[in-house]
């Protein structure tokens, strides 16, 4: 009787200790050693990151990859015209999401103000005298593509530009 208490208390001892490892084995902390940069939370071992940045630790601004000089041209209309330029995409040091597009409507006076939206767009305004504009781009590759409406005096006229990364 003696010896069969001892083998249920075995039993019960190891069923017990293979009970608790298998507990803790299933609820490991996945973030535990996972640094989320610029704000960035962990959820089960992936970073979530704050609309600006990107990558496996929230590390890069995703901006950096739109900051370059393209070189296309746009078409306007009605009538449609063809103007080739090139428009350039710097950064604004005191926000994560903003940035410059300079030589908009190939002229140097003519800048706008673009809000990253997403990893790969971004919307835009501004204004020059009586010129408005207004409107989104996207970055495919080394491919900007840029759709907007110009209001200049009492006309109105919707363009679309196209340019190539001279990186």
């Amino acid at each position: 009787m003696k010896h069969f208490r001892y083998i249920v208390l075995a039993a019960i001892a190891t069923l017990g200790v293979f009970s608790a490892v298998l507990y803790s084995s299933c609820n490991k902390n996945k973030c535990q050693g996972v640094i989320c940069q610029h704000l960035g939370s962990c959820d089960g071992g992936t970073c979530f990151c704050l609309t600006g940045y990107e990558g496996g630790h929230c590390e890069k601004l995703m901006r950096d990859k739109f900051l370059f000089t393209y070189s296309g041209g746009d078409s306007c209309g009605p009538p449609v015209v063809f103007t080739p330029y090139q428009i350039h995409l710097v950064a604004t040091l005191t926000d994560s999401v903003t940035m410059t597009m300079t030589n908009f409507l190939n002229n140097m006076a003519d800048s706008a103000i673009c809000t990253i939206q997403s990893t790969d767009s971004f919307t835009f305004i501004g204004a020059n005298n009586a010129t408005t504009y207004r409107g989104s781009g996207k970055l495919r590759n080394d491919s900007l593509w840029l759709s907007y409406s110009v209001k200049a005096d009492t006309s109105t006229y919707s363009c679309k530009y196209f340019g190539q990364s001279l990186r």
